[in-house]
């Protein structure tokens, strides 16, 4: 993401009529006038900076004819100018808002296939959704960040289930679409097992050479997984219901295995991730 505070993508266009040059960039740090100002310090007038400069290398692209960039860099100076008149950001978005429709209008005809041009419509939708995620991220954690957590609260319940330092450290891997993939150790998700409601119990168990673990929670039977060793690597193998263990044999069974170990681990992580403001 572009950062807002010490660079902005703005474009001081060549006088030159041959010049190719797209657009340059100035310091906020070292913005002068009022409209660069505003530019710098407002999050939407400074994202729709960034795409208008993006549409303008578009529109001087090589497949666009000498005649249209010609008119094109004659409109970006004449739309420069009348931009650096405004006093305030109504004025500078409705100016970055005609100018995109500008550019969209006269690249149509001329520029084929997928093109990365942004039009006003969708910049701000862009904008909106990007404005939604900072507000998420303002108070909400990260499941990294949640997992490290929790991986140090519970570091000695973990120690004392009885597993040993190799198989803590030992990365879990799940199968979820006809493969394998790296989740977390095993002490990290034993961390986050500790963190179910109502958890009573949480005991390591041992089953036909393989290791795992069984939960109980107050209001229902027994449940677990177990785990099947290889070098500094578990794999997720079977589900322990009640006083049964069931193991996974076919890859329908490892996918619904994979679904209901990440149900456990993803609502201890989704109610564990506010931030106290």
């Amino acid at each position: 993401m572009v950062n807002i505070i010490n660079k902005k993508s703005l474009f001081l266009l060549s006088m030159m009529a041959c010049s190719t040059s797209y657009a340059a960039s100035f310091d906020c740090n070292k913005a002068t006038s009022d409209v660069e100002k505003m530019i710098c310090s407002d999050h939407k007038l400074s994202r729709l900076d960034d795409y208008l400069s993006q549409n303008y290398k578009i529109a001087m692209s090589p497949d666009m004819p000498e005649g249209s960039k010609s008119k094109i860099r004659e409109s970006q100076i004449d739309w420069l100018n009348k931009r650096n008149t405004c006093t305030d950001v109504q004025c500078i978005e409705k100016m970055y808002s005609k100018q995109m429709d500008y550019l969209w209008n006269e690249c149509f005809d001329h520029i084929h296939g997928k093109i990365e041009y942004v039009k006003y419509s969708e910049a701000i939708d862009k904008i909106k959704r990007d404005l939604n995620s900072q507000e998420y991220n303002k108070t909400h954690k990260k499941p990294e960040e949640v997992i490290r957590e929790l991986s140090s609260k519970n570091t000695n319940k973990v120690q004392q289930l009885g597993f040993n330092n190799k198989q803590l450290e030992s990365t879990l891997y799940l199968n979820g679409f006809g493969t394998y993939f790296e989740y977390h150790t095993l002490k990290e998700c034993l961390s986050l097992i500790f963190e179910l409601p109502d958890l009573t119990s949480l005991e390591k168990i041992n089953y036909k050479g393989y290791v795992g673990f069984r939960i109980k929670t107050i209001g229902r039977p027994y449940s677990g997984f177990i785990f099947r060793e290889e070098n500094n690597e578990i794999y997720l193998s079977g589900l322990l219901a009640g006083d049964k263990i069931i193991e996974a044999t076919t890859e329908n069974d490892m996918r619904e295995l994979a679904r209901i170990f990440l149900s456990y681990t993803g609502y201890v992580i989704d109610n564990n991730n506010s931030k106290n403001l």
